[in-house]
């Protein structure tokens, strides 16, 4: 019986907080982009439900509309005048709007305030016809059936909160409680209208909530999943892609096809070895991490990918560059870390050599290929003197 109680306490509790709106609140407060992604896939969620939704409205509109007319009986004239008006208005507001919704929804997303308009407007035209209906039901002294369908659709279509939910329901169920005593309709008709009325509340409140609370869930755990994929990707000292993410990259670009020259810069430091053994940890850190953030800053403009392909190595691709501007940006590159003049030993400076791969038009099958000329160059710069740039058999350093 403990036991009983405890569930019964939660379902309670977990429903107060889906009325509040606490629960969406609280994924609200730790992603407040949500609240506005949220609003937007809402709209499109409705206009889009409202399109197809006014499809069967329609034809089941026009199709007892022309029943109505066959069988329009002067006893029962107000009855069926009430229900031809009724048919009508939802099937030409509702096609009218479901009209206007599509154009929103494939020409203007981001108008989110009219979307939200136009399709609570909707179920304001759908809301009036019915009320006909039920009006031309409770005419001829017997309630409407339409009116429990009205509020089962309602409850399985609109996803809008709480007091929209009210705007709609509450004038609908007044007035139909008003045209039950109007018509003569007995106690139980009246109440059971009630009942149904706020176990639409209810349920639409739940369904609503319930897809705010998946979306918003589902978009924290795109952002971890992300963060993860990043974390996984992104060298944790320098902040640039780690060779994981480089090689991701370049693959992204072979398989786009891009038709743009693609060029690779391989650089490392000159006697990183010799530096880590003068100077703590500490120091080597913070020589890679100012050797990057110097070459971000003058590469920012001119490249894609900055990378730590390992240890004190790094890889630079570049689209769409000239073969001169190549080895002039590489040059530069060179020149900027030898002027930061960090210090080594016996007065020296660090410095860095760089190799240069050929620029590769139009015909990229395979990152592998443009790598390895890349750290051929580098290999050359090495063998030339160290502190200089090779590419294609040549060694350049300006004086």
């Amino acid at each position: 019986m403990t036991e009983l109680l405890k569930i019964i306490s939660g379902v309670i509790s977990d429903y107060r907080l889906h009325l509040t709106g606490s629960k969406i609140k609280e994924f609200e407060s730790e992603d407040p982009l949500s609240k506005k992604l949220l609003e937007q896939n809402l709209c499109l969620v409705n206009g889009k439900r409202a399109i197809f939704l006014s499809l069967p409205l329609v034809l089941l509109s026009v199709i007892f509309a022309v029943i109505t007319v066959v069988q329009m009986d002067p006893d029962s004239l107000i009855g069926s005048v009430l229900s031809l008006i009724g048919f009508l208005l939802i099937a030409l507001g509702c096609s009218a709007l479901a009209v206007l919704i599509y154009h929103l929804c494939k020409y203007n997303k981001s108008n989110t305030i009219k979307l939200q308009q136009f399709t609570l407007l909707f179920w304001t035209v759908f809301s009036a016809g019915s009320l006909l209906l039920i009006a031309a039901d409770l005419s001829l002294n017997g309630f409407s059936q339409r009116f429990y369908l009205y509020l089962i659709i309602m409850t399985v279509f609109p996803l809008i909160d709480i007091k929209k939910s009210l705007l709609i329901i509450v004038p609908f169920l007044a007035v139909t409680e008003l045209l039950g005593i109007i018509f003569g309709a007995s106690v139980l008709v009246l109440v059971l209208a009630l009942a149904f009325s706020l176990a639409y509340l209810m349920i639409s409140s739940l369904v609503y909530s319930s897809y705010c609370c998946l979306y918003i869930g589902e978009r924290m755990l795109n952002t971890a999943n992300e963060r993860c994929r990043q974390i996984n990707e992104i060298d944790g000292l320098t902040g640039a892609l780690n060779k994981k993410g480089l090689i991701k990259r370049l693959m992204d670009i072979i398989n786009l096809g891009v038709n743009k020259n693609i060029a690779a810069i391989f650089f490392d430091i000159d006697d990183f070895r010799r530096y880590n053994h003068i100077y703590t940890d500490k120091e080597s850190d913070d020589c890679l991490h100012n050797i990057c953030n110097c070459v971000r800053i003058i590469a920012k403009s001119k490249t894609d990918i900055i990378s730590r392909y390992g240890g004190d190595e790094f890889v630079i691709i570049i689209q769409n560059i000239t073969e001169y501007d190549l080895i002039f940006f590489a040059e530069q590159i060179r020149k900027s870390v030898e002027t930061m003049a960090l210090p080594f030993e016996n007065d020296k400076k660090v410095t860095i050599s760089v190799g240069v791969s050929a620029i590769v038009e139009e015909d990229l099958k395979d990152y592998s290929s443009l790598l390895r000329d890349a750290e051929n160059g580098l290999v050359l710069a090495k063998s030339g003197g160290k502190n200089c740039v090779g590419y294609m058999g040549n060694v350049f350093k300006a004086k």
